[in-house]
């Protein structure tokens, strides 16, 4: 563990703003190859080409964050729309196109998810002394493409299947475990979720011992978790800029042993689980020892040209194109214009950060920036915010009668995001109430991103799109493709 400790703290000198070479290495067309898997240098490309292709614009670059999942959502005018978003966003999943779309979508996830498994199927025989780092950085390797596995199969799952809370019964979807996997059996939503936590804590288990090594922190003036230091570091200038840190230094669009408590506290929280997502939060929170390690972007002191609020998230992905592929939907052939905006930011609350520096006025209708070309972050797609996980530890302690402590989590949200009219969190007494304004916010945060449908559908909930209740409950998954019917 000497060397690993060596490189560790060459890598707690190392963000993201040195250069992205290593985000824009292409994968292998074909990772079945034995000889590519005899260095460490394969198997980090092999990682990275999991990433890329997760960031696609049929997968995360757009349709999993600011395209189909927001038209889910109800985000957008319906008018204003393609046609196959049209369909998409009155449920009219066996058209054509939106088939297209949606098996593409599946298609798409299950070909990253075999590449996580003939990760998995080769590190496991790997032997310690083709890494550079040793069996430390085989266990990292390891553990990151068990859970890179276990959250594809989740947004699947969020995607292709009901929430616990309508059915958990009946098959809906495969866990693929065999890289070569033909023919596999669908499996209950309890199944499904079963075996992402067990990925999940086996990755967290094999992480620890790279990602938890304590290093000199000269900021500090003391030796914290290196974690920190690393995914503190969004906006800082390192002077160590080689291939081999910028891999391990991207720790924010890499899974890592905070990432994945937090995706543990997501899955804990769509199972229905409070009390242990609560427990996975408070954990990841105080992983450094020093409480909790970094802070909201507060929306006051934003700089022009950054509109992603990176400072707070936990686990992003990137695509330097996103920008492109957005900015025909800035235009008013094919606006994405935000539904009952006035609505969703009432006039006491369009103070709200969020309304003033995320949005866009285009006539009497408006848009979100985030994904602008022109935006110096554009290329980072988040994917776990902090909010979100002060949205689920509110939830419990609301569920347990600590209803002033769950409205205070969510006042700070507000309060980071320059919203100063919270008067209306005083009159919160229940948990349906807190309930009621988390949704609210978490409508405001997740414009661009994807997240807000998945909380209405694990709550089971009608969307409330800002002016009326849309009720999808019976119609809020995709069909599975039929071409794959015939393969279970």
């Amino acid at each position: 563990m000497k060397t690993v400790k060596y490189i560790m703290g060459l890598l707690v000198a190392f963000s993201m703003t040195g250069c992205n070479d290593w985000f824009d290495v292409s994968p292998e067309t074909q990772i079945s190859s034995d000889d590519l898997y005899s260095t460490g240098d394969g198997f980090r490309m092999q990682v990275n080409g999991i990433y890329k292709s997760l960031s696609a614009q049929n997968l995360y670059g757009k349709e999993l964050t600011w395209g189909l999942v927001d038209v889910l959502g109800q985000y957008y005018i319906k008018e204003n729309l393609d046609q196959v978003y049209q369909d998409v966003n009155d449920r009219l999943y066996e058209t054509s196109d939106v088939l297209s779309l949606t098996d593409g979508i599946w298609s798409g996830m299950y070909k990253v998810i075999a590449d996580c498994n003939n990760i998995i199927e080769h590190v496991e025989k790997a032997s310690n002394s083709i890494f550079e780092n040793g069996e430390g950085e085989k266990c990292k390797i390891h553990g990151e493409a068990l859970a890179m596995r276990a959250f594809i199969h989740f947004d699947l799952l969020r995607l292709f299947a009901p929430s616990p809370a309508q059915n958990e019964n009946g098959t809906w979807i495969p866990y693929v475990k065999d890289s070569e996997s033909v023919i596999n059996n669908k499996m209950t939503v309890k199944q499904v979720l079963e075996n992402v936590e067990q990925d999940l804590l086996e990755a967290h288990s094999l992480m620890v011992q790279w990602d938890s090594v304590v290093s000199y922190s000269k900021s500090w003036r003391e030796e914290v978790i290196w974690m920190w230091v690393v995914m503190g570091g969004y906006w800082k200038s390192w002077s160590d800029e080689s291939e081999y840190a910028e891999f391990f230094g991207h720790q924010r669009s890499r899974m890592n042993m905070v990432s994945v408590n937090a995706l543990l506290a997501r899955v804990y929280a769509y199972m229905g689980e409070k009390k242990k997502a609560y427990d996975v939060i408070e954990e990841m929170l105080k992983m450094g020892g020093r409480g909790e390690e970094w802070r909201f972007d507060q929306m006051d002191y934003l700089p022009a040209g950054e509109c992603r609020l990176l400072g707070d998230v936990i686990f992003n992905l990137y695509n330097k194109q996103v920008g492109e592929y957005y900015a025909p939907y800035l235009t008013s052939e094919h606006p994405l214009y935000l539904r009952n905006i006035t609505q969703v930011f009432p006039s006491r609350n369009q103070i709200d950060g969020r309304f003033e520096k995320l949005l866009m006025q285009i006539g009497s209708d408006y848009v979100s920036v985030k994904n602008r070309r022109t935006n110096l972050d554009v290329a980072y797609l988040p994917v776990i915010r902090k909010s979100e996980l002060y949205y689920i530890k509110g939830e419990y302690l609301a569920s347990v009668g600590k209803v002033d402590e769950a409205v205070e989590l969510l006042r700070k949200v507000r309060s980071a995001r320059g919203d100063i009219s919270t008067d209306d969190l005083n009159t919160i007494t229940t948990e349906a109430g807190y309930i009621q304004a988390m949704l609210a916010d978490a409508r405001k945060e997740f414009i661009a991103e994807g997240q807000s449908f998945y909380m209405f559908k694990r709550l089971n909930l009608p969307i409330f799109d800002g002016k009326q209740n849309i009720d999808f409950r019976n119609n809020n998954y995709l069909p599975v493709p039929k071409s794959e019917e015939s393969a279970f």
